[in-house]
């Protein structure tokens, strides 16, 4: 029999109802001395969107193209120059993630599929059934396709036919936030977050578990104060493994061996990001933080936007990118926190992290506008 998953829509864990005395007020957009401007270099319809779904489709980036989707499962490919559409296609399913790499554009849908396309015409290549309902981007290598499904498994398919490969099961817990960690493969392994607080590190060739280890223990009385998920992305660099977690810990972990070297109370599921040594993390309370790789130190942390329920951080030009619900773009100084720079997007609000890509952002709204950013100092 499989086991019952109860999800639940992480922002409404955030945004609670006025009359809620625990409910986070969001500031109003604070003042800042503009140092860099902002320049959009083309803007583009990219279907419906994602305004009522609960998911961060994210659009991919390869060094021609990008490629976004909807919820409707109608997939685009535009020149990453200029935006010019060069396909669309619709595969008839809920996406619930994509990927590109290799030639291939490879989907993951709410419906429990694995979809491959040729990244070049669209065509579709083959498609099989998985275990469950893939809510994250899956991982692409030359030879390996790999997916985490929402029932806690993850597969890998070969590219070229779908047949699998291996598959690895780990249990998850009854609740959990609705979404995944997106797979990481490098350097011959495949990392994967779970909502149980756990990282684990498998054999790209084998799906063999390196190690495995608990970034953060459940703690509390009821079972959402358990809540630990690793929904964020991990990020491996340094000898490091650097992963966060919902109600738990941002931690760094051995990456040959898995044991912990730091830890630092912290509560995130988007998207982290790092640069020269840095982590950089918006927290679900919407402050965005700095933290030493090698320490675990807080180098600043800023609360100048807080409660404006963040998306997530991206790296620009040594810049901290990221986007409020509101629609507005923000970019911090990534050496003091301050605010250097802010551009209106869509009142929708965004449907992904933001993505940069040789020094330009792409960013995705609620209701499909796809737009790419260049910022340039004004001194």
């Amino acid at each position: 029999m499989k086991k019952l998953l109860f999800v639940l829509l992480p922002l409404l864990l955030l945004q609670a109802c006025s009359s809620n005395p625990e409910a986070v007020e969001p500031v109003d957009l604070p003042k800042f001395k503009k140092s860099f401007d902002v320049d959009r270099l083309w803007h583009r319809g990219a279907g419906i969107g994602n305004r009522n779904g609960s998911l961060m489709l994210a659009p991919v980036v390869t060094e021609q193209h990008l490629y976004s989707a909807d919820l409707r499962g109608r997939l685009y490919c535009f020149d990453r120059a200029n935006g010019k559409k060069i396909w669309r296609r619709d595969v008839g399913l809920r996406v619930g993630g994509i990927g590109a790499g290799y030639g291939y554009l490879i989907v993951g849908t709410r419906d429990g599929d694995a979809v491959a396309l040729d990244a070049v015409s669209g065509e579709e290549k083959w498609r099989v059934r998985l275990s469950s309902e893939v809510l994250a981007a899956p991982a692409i290598s030359a030879d390996k396709v790999v997916f985490q499904t929402l029932d806690g498994r993850v597969v890998a398919l070969n590219p070229d036919t779908g047949d699998q490969l291996w598959s690895y099961e780990e249990v998850v817990p009854i609740l959990t936030l609705r979404g995944t960690s997106s797979p990481l493969i490098t350097n011959g392994r495949v990392y994967t977050g779970y909502a149980s607080g756990k990282v684990v590190v498998l054999d790209e060739a084998t799906g063999v578990p390196v190690w495995e280890r608990r970034v953060a223990e459940p703690t509390g009385r009821s079972e959402l104060d358990r809540l630990v998920d690793v929904d964020a992305n991990i990020i491996v660099e340094g000898g490091g493994v650097f992963a966060v977690t919902f109600q738990g810990k941002l931690a760094v972990l051995d990456n040959e061996t898995g044991r912990p070297f730091w830890d630092k109370d912290m509560s995130s599921y988007q998207q982290i990001s790092s640069s020269a040594g840095t982590l950089f993390i918006s927290d679900d309370h919407a402050r965005v933080w700095s933290v030493d790789q090698r320490t675990g130190s807080a180098l600043w942390k800023s609360e100048a936007l807080y409660g404006r329920v963040l998306n997530g951080t991206a790296i620009q030009k040594g810049l901290v990118v990221t986007g409020d619900r509101e629609g507005y773009l923000h970019w911090l100084d990534a050496i003091d926190g301050k605010i250097v720079a802010r551009r209106f997007f869509d009142a929708d609000g965004f449907a992904a992290p933001p993505v940069v890509y040789d020094d330009t952002l792409y960013v995705l709204s609620g209701d499909g506008e796809l737009a790419a950013y260049s910022v340039e100092s004004l001194k």
